[in-house]
């Protein structure tokens, strides 16, 4: 049987994230705590990176002679710049320095083992909500209630802004001209897509986040550089953004947001999303994400040309295989697209939105 690929629109549900230490550390919070966003809710120092310094070749001294040069001992803590090594000569010394903090892990043949110092790791709540359960020395499980949107391709890490909707219509390009100094720190919403000098204005102004509907190939190189999570939903090229999602974060104009850039498809599929949360409302919980076969009535989202984003319900599932444009026979759904009537789609270029 054939399961439908889903995208999740959902205005308002009961959302639990994992908030997890890479390593075992320190948990910060207990369940019942609420959290803001920016609260540390774990943290840890990071195993250090290991480099090989050799103190024969700095000092011009044999290997079985460089030890006794050293004046700082295996296990002793150095800091960047710090003389790890001497060798006094007639008119300067020469000098091995470390050249990073960390402590003396090893000695021998002409060289020392640095381990350097990493910084604290912590990690932030990144949502405002609830702890509702631990895992001891890793981190948490936080549940809030809002809306999620799920993206289909996106870069950067995670953000938080209020959410600014600067285009009229979901087929309308964000311009840069619209990034004015007045959406500084905001979660930039557009319809269609964004050209270069859009990209450079929203960095301009240090926006927090942006959404689009689709992006020029061309321009993934610079959004990966970008300093704020970028998200689009519905991928390369100019597609505009689907109706229901546009409408959803119209709605929710000028609430504070969470993105999460990161997009994975590999090891486990990772979705770039937006989550709003709305502290104070109820919801049901979060249903589990099962596999659907196609059927009547479901809405879909097409993700194929002619009608790539175009969102319909579907009408009919034919029971033998009908010839598409490329003249192969496939199994096909009747889909009504409202205002541009009904079309017949191949199963495999349907994603199931669940709103």
């Amino acid at each position: 049987m054939y399961y439908l690929p889903q995208t999740q629109v959902i205005s308002l549900t009961t959302i639990t994230r994992q908030r997890y230490l890479p390593v075992p550390g320190q948990v910060l919070v207990n369940v019942g705590d609420r959290v803001e966003p920016t609260t540390p809710v774990a943290r840890a120092i990071l195993p250090g990176e290991y480099r090989i310094l050799n103190v024969a070749s700095a000092l011009g001294v044999r290997e079985s002679d460089a030890d006794k040069y050293l004046v700082k001992k295996v296990g002793q803590q150095v800091k960047k710049g710090e003389r790890i090594a001497v060798r006094r000569g007639l008119f300067f010394p020469r000098v091995c320095r470390a050249p990073a903090d960390g402590f003396i892990a090893a000695s021998g043949g002409g060289r020392v083992l640095l381990e350097t110092l990493s910084p604290l790791y912590e990690v932030l709540a990144h949502l405002k909500g609830r702890v509702v359960s631990l895992r001891p020395n890793y981190g948490v499980v936080i549940e809030t209630v809002g809306a999620l949107v799920e993206g289909l391709w996106g870069t950067g890490g995670e953000s938080l802004g209020v959410i600014k909707v600067l285009t009229e219509s979901a087929d309308e390009p964000l311009d840069a001209e619209k990034l004015t100094t007045e959406f500084g720190g905001a979660v930039i919403v557009g319809g269609l897509t964004a050209d270069k000098a859009a990209l450079k204005q929203a960095v301009h102004i240090e926006a927090r986040g942006m959404v689009l509907g689709s992006l020029d190939a061309s321009l993934r190189a610079m959004a990966a550089d970008l300093p704020f999570p970028l998200i689009v939903t519905e991928g390369m090229g100019r597609i505009p953004m689907a109706g229901p999602i546009f409408d959803l974060l119209k709605e929710y104009d000028g609430s504070e947001a969470s993105l999460s850039g990161k997009t994975s498809t590999r090891w486990g599929v990772v979705r770039p999303e937006i989550i709003i949360p709305q502290v104070g409302k109820s919801a049901p919980p979060s249903q589990e994400r099962r596999l659907l076969p196609p059927d009547i009535g479901l809405t879909v989202r097409i993700i194929s040309q002619p009608y790539q984003g175009a969102v319909g319900v579907i009408t009919d599932l034919p029971y033998w295989p009908q010839e598409v444009d490329s003249g192969a026979r496939l199994k096909v759904a009747r889909v009504d697209l409202g205002d541009e009537g009904v079309v017949s789609v191949p199963l495999a270029n349907l994603e199931l939105l669940r709103m």
